[in-house]
């Protein structure tokens, strides 16, 4: 059955999820800070660009792809989105939010009949593609719940119920944390071998055979480092952003975690070197600098 979705933030990961809401047969109201970039994806998926809040006064699941908490909170509240929503409706927050900004916010979208759920993903720009990302769904309003999963399955292959609101946030942090430990170290052990004169292909087979194996040598490396594509899809600025929520969480909470402390240090380095805007997997560029070294294969 045809419904209508709204979706705000149509940049890399949020058009396509966004076309896959779409394609399941929804009809979506559209709304990006970049009214062409909105133009655009009506044009080519169908549906509405919403040229104010009033275009969301008979939505009953609005989905936000924002690059944090206090740009959720602009566009939904302080943009009156969520003031246009029907009594009922559902916000659906699947950008990767610091936890204690969604615990901020869903107070104040409660006091205007909007429930907030959490439900970050993960699995980058290619499983938002084809509509199998993993969600992190955060949150205790079952009624809310039912309504936004139709919705959440257009775009996901696995979702996870992680527990009260905030959790979805916090889980993917602490995911996202690992993610990042997992290719600095993956980058910096490819560093020291080609300053050893190994091959990086090799090592990347040596790893994905054995127990180094990680999210960066099997995808990642193959793909994007060996190649030197450097086209992962993942800003770097947003990975530092989900460790650096990762170690907040950890010092709110007054739990030792030096290593997601030095991570976020090692990534906001390189990302001070490069564009704002540089992928992920330029920061081995800034490591290769420093030691002086070029990670390339001998293959063909």
């Amino acid at each position: 059955m045809t419904s209508t979705v709204g979706f705000i933030g149509l940049g890399t990961m949020g058009r396509p999820m966004a076309a896959n809401v779409a394609r399941a047969g929804h009809h979506v109201v559209g709304l990006d800070t970049d009214a062409a970039r909105t133009q655009a994806w009506v044009s080519e998926h169908g549906g509405t660009a919403a040229e104010g809040p009033e275009a969301f006064a008979d939505v009953p699941v609005v989905v936000t792809m924002l690059p944090n908490g206090k740009v959720v909170r602009t566009a939904v509240l302080d943009g009156g989105v969520a003031d246009a929503l029907p009594d009922g409706a559902v916000v659906v927050d699947m950008s990767s939010s610091e936890p204690w900004e969604t615990l901020s916010l869903a107070p104040e979208l409660a006091e205007r009949g909007v429930t907030l759920l959490d439900a970050p993903v993960s699995g980058a720009l290619t499983r938002a593609i084809d509509a199998t990302l993993t969600i992190m769904l955060g949150g205790e309003d079952e009624a809310a719940i039912e309504r936004a999963i139709p919705v959440i399955e257009t775009m996901s292959e696995r979702i996870f119920r992680t527990g009260p609101l905030g959790s979805g946030h916090a889980m993917k942090g602490l995911n996202n944390f690992i993610t990042g430990t997992g290719f600095v170290a993956t980058c910096e052990a490819l560093v020291v071998g080609a300053k050893a004169g190994l091959d990086p292909a090799v090592m990347l087979d040596v790893m994905n055979a054995s127990s180094g194996v990680n999210f960066t040598s099997q995808l990642i490396g193959p793909a994007e480092i060996v190649t030197r594509r450097f086209a992962s899809g993942f800003a770097l600025a947003l990975l530092a952003k989900d460790v650096g929520i990762a170690d907040d969480l950890a010092r709110e909470l007054d739990v030792e975690a030096p290593t997601a402390s030095m991570v976020v240090g090692r990534l906001r380095a390189a990302l001070e070197q490069l564009e704002p805007t540089a992928d992920t997997t330029m920061a081995l560029t800034v490591w290769e600098r420093a030691a002086g070294v070029t990670v390339a294969t001998e293959r063909e």
